[in-house]
């Protein structure tokens, strides 16, 4: 075996069509740049038009000629990765629980996401690229704090399930989570992800930078001011992480921000978020490949499926009593009706009136049964999953998990 490089690009592109400002002009300029940069491997997000992503990969087909674009939902998941190396295998996994289908501005269900993985052979070697970008928070009351756990849980296992095989494993994507998050630990911890950011201050190479916050950074021209006055730096979301089977060695030769802060000749960037890079350099080791870590000896995993378990019960919770008050508005409405039917005058305006109330009552009846049972069952079943770790973990710790037969 033989030392190699990889040099791993990620940029959430906000490419949303009709909404996203200056998205054409964009595109051309993040094509451009990494036409010209020495990235070896690009996952991008938000890529929401087919369009586009065939622009991008017609303008890299020299550089990159290797790329993949994960079809899912109704607008597509948004996500492609571009290789300098062959594809061998791809899939992808598609979250139950996607944000809601009536919160239209948010779009994140219609997008179908999930993490896409695309296996690279680079010469004798296995690396798996994993793209994904996790919901966002939208509010301050976060009403996809659930949502986004199991996402992050499911993300965290099909990544623990799939690395086996792979030299190297690379998670790239915006994930909506900033260190000490909930999801952030999840997705960290349960895989055992390395993220570059905590080893700057023990690397020495003054060629690694210091990343900065990858969304409303003060440097971005389309961050929201109020957030930027509150945190200049901005929420560090988007995350190149990695982790590598004991027969090879990694060091970071390369890590930041490597945009500039402006898109060359125009005024604004190249995106709402800063795009993060990663340069790593692996070399073999002497030791054999042994990976079968099944548990976080101090105990820190513990906590953090405890909390997730804790977030998704309450959700739970919550979900009953929504679908009760759905149910009751729905019915009364439909009630309200049937009691007024004749009564209404024949006119255009109390027509209209009318199809808005059914239409109304029946969003309700929607909401409280076939929508309800859909996010509840996907409660149970991530539920179910983090019930499961946390026990079988607990077992194998205490050295009883072999079959009694």
């Amino acid at each position: 075996m033989s030392d190699f490089s990889l040099n791993i690009f990620t940029l959430n592109c906000w490419g949303i069509p009709i909404v996203s400002k200056n998205r054409k002009e964009r595109m051309e300029a993040i094509s451009t740049y990494l036409q010209e940069s020495c990235h070896t491997v690009v996952c991008l997000q938000e890529v929401w038009s087919e369009d586009d992503y065939l622009f991008i990969k017609e303008k890299l087909k020299r550089n990159l000629p290797y790329s993949h674009y994960f079809y899912s939902g109704v607008l597509g998941s948004g996500l492609c990765v571009f290789s300098k190396w062959l594809i061998q295998d791809v899939f992808f996994h598609q979250w139950p629980l996607n944000g809601y289908i009536h919160k239209i501005h948010h779009g994140d269900w219609f997008g179908g996401k999930g993490v896409g993985l695309c296996r690279i052979r680079v010469k004798d070697r296995l690396v798996n690229i994993y793209c994904t970008h996790l919901h966002a928070e939208y509010h301050e009351d976060d009403i996809y704090l659930a949502h986004r756990t199991l996402q992050a849980h499911s993300t965290a296992e099909f990544v623990n399930l799939t690395k086996s095989t792979a030299d190297v494993c690379i998670l790239a994507g915006d994930l909506n989570t900033g260190p000490g998050d909930l999801s952030y630990r999840l997705i960290t911890e349960l895989p055992s992800l390395i993220d570059p950011y905590d080893l700057e201050c023990e690397n020495t190479n003054p060629a690694v930078r210091k990343a900065t916050g990858t969304n409303d950074n003060a440097n971005n021209s389309y961050s929201d001011k109020k957030q930027v006055k509150l945190c200049p730096e901005g929420k560090r979301i988007d995350h190149i992480l990695y982790h590598v089977n004991s027969q090879w060695a990694a060091e970071v030769m390369n890590f930041g921000n490597p945009l500039e802060d402006r898109v060359p000749g125009q005024q604004f960037s190249y995106s709402d978020h800063n795009a993060v890079a990663l340069e790593l350099h692996m070399r073999p080791t002497e030791g054999s490949y042994k990976d079968n870590k099944v548990y976080n000896k101090d105990g820190s995993l513990d906590d953090t499926i405890a909390a997730a378990y804790k977030v998704c019960d309450e959700a739970f919770t919550n979900l009953s009593r929504t679908r009760k008050l759905y149910l009751i508005a729905g019915g009364l409405i439909f009630m309200f009706l049937l009691g007024s039917f004749g009564y209404w005058p024949d006119y255009v305006l109390y027509n209209v009136l009318k199809i808005i109330i059914t239409g109304l009552s029946f969003y309700y009846l929607i909401m409280g049964t076939l929508w309800n049972r859909i996010e509840m069952n996907s409660l149970k079943a991530g539920l179910s999953a983090l019930d499961n770790f946390g026990k079988s973990r607990s077992q194998l710790e205490k050295g009883d998990g072999e079959s009694s037969l």
